[in-house]
């Protein structure tokens, strides 16, 4: 009798423990897929921040008083102090932009002309002439500085870390950025990038109306302290005008998840249009997630 009973309870028990392994594993594996969608979330959030702080610092440098009306980024509310202003004396020159404080309530910070909301303090050198060979403009922001950035004056992410932008040619530099970090409802990211950015579209003095094609690679970690690297597979399309400044319109890249190795497909134009709609798609396990770039 004992044994009659035994041979139903261990098949019961196997069947069990099947279950509940298959059920662990797709909890874990569901866990990654989420987890690689979050790395790339943050980091179209971190990239898109630090890339308007290129468009920023490039606007900033090659405007002069040529400069057509209503062509240049930094608004009026922005403070501009120069704490070094001659290439004369050999050591560049250097001054920080000061947007004002964050405000408590939307909008947060003052409109600049690319249609982000800016609050907070950077600190910009330039080594010599910015349309000159080699010459190095570096962009700077400590937590200090409470430098914030946002797309609708309400949502705003804090950035500290550096860029450095070495002129490569009359259309391309070398950007690299180190030490970057961005802090929002979402969590903190961290980030570097080594990338080439070259100018497609010249629209005349100031950046606006310019497109540029960014290529490069990244590495970072996701707000859950997950390690990722980026690899660019179709360069990056920018159009510098109101409403697309703020993402790519095209251009696709590859994520993977340090830990785990899952790889997720990004798309910045998943509808072919190239429209400045902020909608990018992530693919993974051959499932296509649809979600909208900070």
């Amino acid at each position: 009798m004992y044994m009659k009973h035994f041979k139903p309870l261990l098949i019961l028990s196997a069947a069990l423990m099947l279950s509940i392994l298959l059920f662990t594993g797709c909890k874990k594996n569901k866990q990654e897929i989420l987890d690689t969608i979050v790395s790339a979330e943050d980091n179209s959030t971190i990239e898109n921040e630090f890339t308007s702080l290129f468009d920023l610092g490039d606007d900033f440098s090659t405007n002069d008083r040529r400069t057509r009306a209503g062509s240049t980024i930094l608004p009026s509310g922005a403070v501009v102090t120069f704490t070094d202003s001659s290439f004369t004396d050999g050591d560049g020159v250097e001054c920080s932009i000061d947007f004002g404080p964050l405000k408590t309530s939307a909008p947060k910070g003052i409109f600049c002309q690319d249609g982000r909301f800016r609050a907070g303090k950077l600190h910009l050198t330039l080594s010599k002439r910015y349309a000159l060979d080699s010459a190095v403009l570096s962009i700077s922001a400590n937590d200090s500085d409470n430098y914030y950035a946002g797309n609708d004056g309400y949502n705003m992410t804090q950035l500290s870390g550096t860029i450095n932008i070495t002129r490569l040619s009359q259309s391309s530099v070398k950007i690299d950025v180190s030490n970057a970090k961005a802090i929002n409802d979402r969590g903190t990211v961290y980030w570097q990038s080594s990338r080439v950015i070259t100018k497609t579209l010249d629209n005349g003095p100031g950046i606006l109306g310019d497109q540029f094609e960014v290529t490069g690679s990244a590495s970072g970690t996701n707000r859950n302290n997950e390690a990722f690297t980026v690899t660019i597979d179709d360069a990056l399309l920018k159009k510098v005008e109101m409403g697309c400044a703020r993402t790519f319109v095209k251009g696709k890249i590859t994520l993977t998840n340090t830990s785990s190795g899952k790889t997720i497909k990004i798309d910045y134009d998943p509808y072919n249009n190239q429209n400045c709609d902020l909608v990018a798609k992530a693919t993974i396990n051959g499932k296509e997630y649809f979600y909208s770039v900070r």
